[in-house]
């Protein structure tokens, strides 16, 4: 294969085409001239296709070019045959012709400057931009004929999943991994019987399959989709699930408000209005399936798709506050700044709000303690969903906090308590003291005396977690994902 694909390479070269540019996915090869390009399939054999043989190839080639024709009018000539000659090079010539020994979609090479992932890096996506996205993605959806889901969603992720520990096994994105893994099934058990209600209901369709911005074209004919995916049992997508590609695509290229102004406009559009919960899974599946293409390719880009993967998996918990509580140096703060890594969630700190206040020396009386919690009840109350770091330490302290954040619209206060031998606590409270760089200011005896009277928040919150906080942050991290996605099995 790899000398038919250089013949041609050569051929297209010698016939006065221009220069020829060469680009490799794991299932293709692409041919790029000046004003064309040349898409001839592997012949490889991966657990979603198999295009060992001549006639798998013509197969797919045909069934990807007519695929492609809807989403991108315009850009697909059709397929042709690869003709070896007598001069070792080769040539294009029909898609029936015998003598044919491989095949290649033939397209118009477009402007790659006009792909939203360019124009995204050019900082050229004026407001207008998603709006038209958004509103086209919704049409397709809505004209797309429903179809019979195969694989559940949730046994797609958890493959991907399963192959990335596999081809990291024992690094930390395996670990990653794991987690995610543990999320799905999770979610599976929660949602498994609404995905099959959305399937029933037609939201299941012969979607694009590979939504990505780099493959939104927008140029002088409009807004097209390219480089639809032309194996079947990927393509059929939960129209959450296309949409949701996209959406973690921007977001992995930073563009999170372009991200929020397509999903708007998609919705107003009269596209599917699926809960955010659902989106962020789509989202999880999708960037599981990325990072592991990522690693099939040899490129190191898999971390960065789990790690968004792994926010993705804090937003399908939904909207929740999360208090990280105990006395001082016990690790509330490491462990906040942790999980706020993990989740993407922002961090309400009580010793930084006190701070911030003003007033020199900081006041720590019962009533400038109070005013604090208040105001971080406040604050809770107000953001979708919250990492709030504080002692809540005893009663008065919870009723300001609590007083302030009652009425939480159906999200969970759910709260996590550091606990720490008191020796460990103690050296951990003297190197903090000696630092002078915590936002702190309990030292060794504040944090002792706090400790002996401290008073949990058990019987305050909707679910709390007694937490020893001296294992690694990082598995204390994969502790507070398993104790809020609860038993798998």
């Amino acid at each position: 294969m790899s000398r038919t694909v250089d013949a041609l390479a050569a051929g297209l070269q010698a016939e006065g085409s221009g220069p020829v540019e060469r680009r490799e996915t794991h299932c293709s090869t692409v041919l790029l001239t000046p004003h064309h390009a040349y898409k001839l399939k592997k012949p490889v054999r991966f657990d979603f296709v198999d295009q060992r043989t001549p006639a798998a190839r013509w197969r797919a080639c045909v069934h990807e070019a007519e695929l492609n024709s809807e989403l991108a009018p315009g850009l697909v000539l059709g397929v042709r045959g690869v003709l070896l000659t007598a001069d070792g090079l080769a040539s294009l010539g029909a898609s029936d012709d015998p003598a044919a020994v491989d095949w290649a979609i033939e397209m118009v090479r477009f402007d790659e400057r006009l792909t939203l992932a360019a124009r995204l890096s050019a900082g050229a996506v004026d407001a207008a931009v998603p709006v038209a996205i958004g509103r086209r993605l919704a049409e397709f959806h809505s004209a797309a004929e429903p179809a019979p889901l195969g694989a559940s969603v949730s046994a797609t992720v958890e493959r991907n999943l399963e192959a990335l520990l596999v081809l990291r096994d024992g690094s930390a994105a395996a670990g990653v991994a794991l987690r995610l893994l543990r999320r799905v099934r999770s979610f599976s058990r929660e949602w498994g019987e609404r995905l099959t209600a959305r399937a029933t209901a037609g939201l299941v369709v012969d979607g694009h399959g590979d939504l990505r911005a780099e493959h939104v074209l927008l140029d002088a004919e409009g807004i097209r989709f390219v480089d639809r995916l032309e194996i079947d049992e990927l393509r059929v997508v939960d129209v959450a699930d296309d949409l949701a590609f996209l959406l973690m695509d921007l977001e992995h290229l930073g563009a999170v408000n372009i991200a929020a102004s397509v999903l708007e406009a998609y919705r107003a559009a009269g596209g599917d209005r699926a809960p955010d919960e659902l989106v962020a899974f789509f989202g999880l599946h999708r960037a599981a399936v990325r990072a592991k293409v990522a690693l099939l390719q040899g490129d190191d880009g898999a971390h960065g798709f789990l790690a968004l993967g792994q926010r993705m998996a804090w937003r399908s918990r939904g909207p929740l506050v999360l208090l990280v509580t105990g006395p001082p140096a016990t690790g509330k703060s490491t462990l906040a700044a942790a999980l706020a890594a993990a989740s993407g969630l922002p961090v309400l700190a009580s010793d930084v709000l006190r701070k911030a206040a003003g007033g020199s020396p900081v006041v720590y009386d019962d009533r400038s303690r109070a005013a604090v919690y208040a105001a971080l009840g406040d604050r809770a109350y107000a953001a979708p969903a919250v990492i709030v770091d504080a002692t809540f330490g005893h009663r008065g302290l919870q009723d300001a906090f609590f007083s302030h954040c009652a009425s939480q619209a159906g999200r969970p206060v759910l709260a996590i308590e550091c606990v720490l031998d008191d020796a460990v606590r103690d050296e951990r409270a003297r190197a903090r003291e000696s630092a002078g760089s915590d936002p702190s200011d309990a030292g060794p005896r504040e944090a002792a005396t706090l400790a002996a009277r401290h008073v949990g928040v058990d019987d305050r919150a909707d679910g709390h977690l007694v937490l020893d906080t001296s294992a690694p942050v990082d598995a204390l991290v994969g502790r507070v994902e398993a104790w809020l996605d609860g038993p798998t099995a």
